[in-house]
C-alpha cells in the first residue's frame, strides 16, 4: 500500500488507515481480528481507535489481537484518542489530571507501554486548549506516546495550540482527525488549511458520509430499519431527514458516473478523491466484516484522473455563505 508521511514531523503511514471503532459493537470479535488480518495482509500500517469506542472494548480487542501478533505491533503507528467518557474514568475534560488518566487506562487495555499517536478527541467548553501543553510535552516526554495531534477541533483551535506548543518547546502537532468527504466539505473553510499551515496531516473520518457515497441509498427510497442511514434519528448528519436532498443526490449520482468511468465502485471513487485533496494523509477505513474491507483497501492504489476529480469538486462544492468565506476568497485576490 503506498505510504505517506503524517503532516511535517509524524510517521510514515499507509494511504488508508483503518478504523476500529466497529469493534465490540457492530462487529464482533472474530470479524474485528479478521479486519485487523486483513488490513495488515494488504500493506495496511496505521490503526485508530479511541479509549470510548464501545467504552474501551476496541481498545481491548485491539489489544488482544497484538498480543497474539507478536512482531506486528512495531511495524504499525498505532493511534488512540481520549477527551470523552469511558466507564470508571470519571472526570472526563482536556485537563492534564483526567487525560493523563486516560493515557495510562489507554495503555493498559492496549497492553502496550506506548502508542505511536495520541489525540485529544475534541474540544472542552471548560478547559482551553492552552491547558492541554504541558500534558501532550510530559506524555511524549514520558516516552507514553511518540506523536501528537487533534480530532475535531477548530481551525483556530489548531493553530493556537500549535502556537502555544511550539513557544514552549513542546512536540510539534503531526495530525488532525476531522469528518470530511464529498458530503461534507466545510472543513476547507478554517480546519484544512489551519492544518496545513501548522504542518499537520490530516486523518478523515467519514470519508464515506457514513454510507451515503457507497452507491447503495437511492432516490425516492428510504432505506429500511437495520441499516445505517434508516437507523439514525433525525438529528444526526447522516440521517434521511437532513441528507435526502437535492444536492446529496447530485453527488451521488455523478460519483456513480465517474466511478463507471473508471471501473471501480462509488465508495472506491469516493476515497480516492478524499485520499488525494490538499493537506489529507489519510482516510480511515473501517466496516462491519472483512468482505466490506476488502473493497474499501482495493481503493488503496486508485488514483482518479484529473477531469474526474475536477467534476466531483463542482457537484460537491458546498454552499457558501457570502460572509466570511465568500467575501474574503473574492478580495483576497485583488491586487492593483
Amino acid at each position: 500500500m503506498e505510504k505517506r508521511q503524517l503532516g511535517v514531523h509524524g510517521p510514515e503511514v499507509s494511504r488508508f488507515a483503518f478504523g476500529a471503532m466497529m469493534f465490540g459493537g457492530a462487529a464482533d470479535e472474530q470479524a474485528s481480528y479478521a479486519m485487523l488480518d486483513r488490513y495488515v495482509a494488504m500493506g495496511g500500517t496505521m490503526v485508530d481507535t479511541s479509549d470510548n469506542y464501545n467504552d474501551g472494548t476496541s481498545e481491548r480487542w485491539l489489544g488482544r489481537w497484538l498480543r497474539d501478533h507478536p512482531g506486528v505491533r512495531d511495524e504499525l503507528t498505532l493511534a488512540t484518542k481520549g477527551r470523552f467518557m469511558v466507564t470508571g474514568q470519571p472526570g472526563a475534560s482536556l485537563t492534564a489530571d483526567y487525560l493523563n488518566t486516560a493515557l495510562d487506562a489507554s495503555l493498559r487495555r492496549l497492553g502496550v507501554d506506548h502508542v505511536d499517536l495520541y489525540q485529544l478527541h475534541g474540544p472542552d467548553a471548560d478547559h482551553p486548549v492552552d491547558e492541554v501543553v504541558g500534558f501532550l510535552t510530559d506524555a511524549v516526554a514520558s516516552g507514553r506516546t511518540r506523536y501528537v495531534g487533534v480530532s475535531n477541533l477548530a481551525g483556530w483551535q489548531v493553530a493556537k495550540l500549535a502556537r502555544l506548543l511550539h513557544e514552549s518547546g513542546g512536540p510539534p502537532l503531526v495530525s488532525q482527525q476531522i469528518q470530511y468527504s464529498l458530503l461534507a466539505r466545510e472543513p476547507e473553510w478554517e480546519q484544512i488549511p489551519a492544518g496545513i499551515d501548522a504542518g499537520l496531516g490530516a486523518i478523515l473520518w467519514g470519508p464515506l458520509g457514513q454510507g451515503w457515497l457507497t452507491g447503495k441509498y437511492q432516490r425516492g427510497v428510504r432505506p429500511p430499519a437495520g441499516t445505517r442511514v434508516g437507523d439514525s434519528p433525525d438529528s444526526v448528519s447522516e440521517s434521511w431527514q437532513r441528507r435526502n436532498n437535492d444536492r446529496t443526490w447530485a453527488i451521488v449520482e455523478t460519483l456513480t458516473k465517474v466511478a463507471a468511468e473508471h471501473g471501480v465502485t462509488p465508495a472506491q471513487a469516493a476515497l480516492a478523491w478524499a485520499a488525494d485533496r490538499p493537506g489529507v494523509t489519510a482516510p480511515i477505513v473501517g466496516a462491519r466484516r472483512a468482505e466490506q474491507l476488502d473493497e474499501t483497501l482495493a481503493a488503496a492504489d486508485l488514483h482518479l484522473d484529473p477531469a474526474a476529480a475536477r467534476t466531483l469538486d463542482e457537484v460537491s462544492a458546498p454552499p457558501t455563505a457570502h460572509y466570511p468565506y465568500a467575501f474574503l476568497e473574492t478580495i483576497s485576490h485583488w491586487h492593483s
